[in-house]
Parts: structure tokens; C-alpha cells; sequence
């Protein structure tokens, strides 16, 4: 769909310019102000796109793999035995417990600084270079198979999103490996995992490419199905009573709702399958920056000692048990309220930027705008 809605806008934008220019009131901005305007607007843009990097990828990456450690503490009794007391065959001195500690990614400011300490200053950035490889990949992939493939129905493009991740799943795997191990001088070719283990990442990588659209179709024929989209297109609005409004409105929400619960059931299992099969893959030369527990409770053992080394696609979420999953959903619910003020703050800072190259001339264009009928 951005593909389209791209397409066709550099196709008719010539043309919607010339007859913007010629049928609007116009706003002349100095040259020196819209340098301003656009250096500001690509450095607000690389902004979000690092902050968006760090608190959707690497954040979420480190805490699908983490297991909670568990320190043990050591203790002495120091009070006296009374002489009449007999001595026991045991020492009764010691006293071990056993204390769970807090997991790292529980914290978005923990893990950063987690993450600096061990890795440098860079480090909440880590893999961004494999990332842009495997968009570049994927997206090559996806655009070769649409012209084999075409989209005349909704399950093709199930399709073609599928073949596209599993084609790409072992450059996936690189980028989830440079992201959750410690650093270490190892190329990025030689983080390609071998043909051999692709035959384990193919399957979770295909679930997890194709889970968005599915749920996308899912939320949209919720949509039909309300008759929300008919009376988008009928447009009267003006005429609707109370109890109208109260219906239409009631028909959003559970679509919403709809779109939260396909999100949180599909698309999310999918991606922690994913990367908890990459990451029972790395190398066992490899560190990881968080622990993690190769084990996966038991149910993987390592190939030296005649395992397969890799656990199951069904192990791989069924291990990742409930205090990590509702850890993981407010990791992703923090980094979003972040970035939506993030990009509250850019937003008004171009604004403010605008109202200050232009002055009043500002106001008197959204003034003439308004009164001509032109909406923004």
C-alpha cells in the first residue's frame, strides 16, 4: 500500500503542485528559512528513526532473550553454642538462599545502561547496519516475487510475504545475533548462519513475516463486517442521533480492540519465536549481553553432547513464560509512549520554527486559506 500511495503521488505530483500554485493562496518563505525548516526536519526525522531503532528493536530483542539469573547468598550464624549443647554430625553454620534478581530489560533505563557499560556509548544502536541490509534484502526479495506473484488477492500477498521472509531468515538471524551478543571482532559474513540451520529458521521466519498482514486482513473484515466502511463512503454524518453516534462509535472500538488482541496473540508470538530459535542458534564461542539460558529450561541440549542444538518452534514461545511476556508488552508500551512525545516535541518545533521565520505573514495565509475554503 506505501508502495502505491508513493507511486501514484510522484506520478500526479507535478500537476497537483501546478494546480495548488495556481487555484491557493501562496506562502513565500525566504530560502535561508526553508534551510532551516529542512535541516531541522531531517534531523527530527534521523532522531526518531534512532530512538524508534533502540526502543522497538534492540530493547525488545535483548528482553525475548533474557532468563532472570539468580544470585546465591552465603551466610553465618555467629552466635555462640551453649556448652551444653551437644555438636551435630553437620554443620549448621552456613545458611545459602537463593534470591531472584531483577531482569535488566525491565527498565528501559536499566538495560541502556546496561548495554553502554558492556558494549560503549554507541551500543543502544547496536546492529542498525545489519538491520538496513536485511530491509534492503527483504524488501529486493518482496519486489522480485510481486512480479511473479501478482497481488489479485488477499492471500497472495500472505504469500509472497511469506517466501520473502524465509528467504531472508538467516540475514534476520545475523542482525538478532549482532544485537544480543557481546562484542567481538566477527564479520558480518561470518554471522550468516550456515544452509543447514536455515532448514530451523525458515518456518518461524515465515510466520513472523506474514502475522501483520493476516491481522491486517483480520481488522479490516471486522471493519466490512461492522458496515464501517460503507458508511464511511455514504458520508452522513450530519444526519446521525445519539444513538447512531453511539453505535458507530461502539463499532470502533472493538475493532480496535480487534487490532490490539491480533497484535498481542499473533504478531507478537510470532516475532518472540523468532528470535528466541535465532538465538538458541548463536554460537556457543558467542556471549550474550544479557542472560540466557541455552538450555531454554532443558528442552535443548547442545550439539557436542548429541543434541540438536536448536529449540523447537513451539518451545521457543512456550519457554518464554508469562513474567517475560507482560515484560515485554510494557517495553513496547514505554517505547511508544516515547516516541510519541518525541515526535509531539519535533513537530512543535518546527512550528515554532515556521511561526518564526514567517512572522505574522503566517497568520494572514491560514486566514486567506480559511476564508477560500482550502483545507489542511
Amino acid at each position: 500500500m506505501i508502495q502505491h500511495i508513493t507511486r501514484r503521488t510522484v506520478q500526479h505530483a507535478p500537476a497537483f503542485i501546478k494546480r495548488a500554485q495556481e487555484d491557493h493562496p501562496q506562502l513565500q518563505m525566504p530560502t535561508w528559512g526553508a534551510a532551516i525548516l529542512i535541516v531541522t526536519f531531517i534531523a527530527s526525522m534521523l532522531a526518531i528513526t534512532l530512538v524508534q531503532y533502540t526502543l522497538t528493536d534492540v530493547l525488545p530483542m535483548l528482553a525475548m532473550v533474557e532468563t532472570p539469573a539468580a544470585a546465591i547468598t552465603v551466610s553465618n550464624h555467629d552466635e555462640p553454642a551453649s556448652k551444653d549443647e551437644k555438636e551435630g554430625l553437620l554443620e549448621t553454620g552456613t545458611e545459602i538462599t537463593l534470591v531472584h534478581q531483577k531482569p535488566i530489560t525491565s527498565s528501559i533505563r536499566a538495560t541502556i545502561r546496561h548495554l553502554t557499560a558492556e558494549a560503549g556509548k554507541f551500543a543502544r544502536w547496536r546492529g542498525f547496519r545489519y538491520q538496513m541490509i536485511y530491509a534492503l534484502a527483504l524488501g529486493w526479495m518482496t519486489s522480485l516475487l510481486e512480479a511473479f506473484f501478482p497481488r489479485f488477492l488477499p492471500i497472495s500477498t500472505v504469500f509472497i510475504a511469506a517466501i520473502a521472509g524465509a528467504a531472508t531468515a538467516n540475514l534476520h538471524a545475523a542482525w538478532t545475533h549482532k544485537v544480543i551478543s557481546t562484542p567481538s571482532d566477527v564479520s558480518f559474513w561470518s554471522r550468516i548462519p550456515s544452509r543447514k540451520q536455515w532448514k530451523a529458521l525458515a518456518l518461524p521466519a515465515a510466520v513472523a513475516a506474514t502475522m501483520p498482514y493476516i491481522s491486517l486482513f483480520l481488522s479490516m473484515g471486522f471493519v466490512s463486517w461492522f458496515g464501517l466502511e460503507r458508511e464511511i463512503r455514504r458520508n452522513d454524518f450530519d444526519a446521525y442521533n445519539g444513538g447512531q453516534w453511539a453505535s458507530f462509535i461502539f463499532r470502533w472500538v472493538a475493532v480496535v480492540a480487534i487490532s490490539v488482541c491480533c497484535t498481542l496473540f499473533l504478531c507478537m508470538p510470532a516475532v518472540v519465536t523468532q528470535i528466541r530459535v535465532e538465538a538458541s542458534i548463536l554460537p556457543e564461542d558467542q556471549d550474550t549481553i544479557v542472560p540466557f539460558d541455552r538450555t531454554f529450561g532443558g528442552k535443548v541440549v547442545a550439539k557436542v553432547l548429541g543434541g540438536t542444538g536448536c529449540v523447537s518452534f513451539m518451545d521457543a514461545w512456550r519457554s518464554f513464560n508469562w513474567e517475560a511476556r507482560r515484560r515485554l508488552i510494557k517495553l513496547y508500551i514505554k517505547g511508544f509512549v516515547c516516541i510519541a512525545a518525541l515526535a509531539f516535541v519535533l513537530v512543535h518545533v518546527l512550528a515554532f520554527e515556521v511561526f518564526a521565520i514567517m512572522g505574522p505573514e503566517v497568520g494572514k495565509f491560514l486566514a486567506k486559506a480559511h476564508k477560500e475554503g482550502v483545507q489542511f
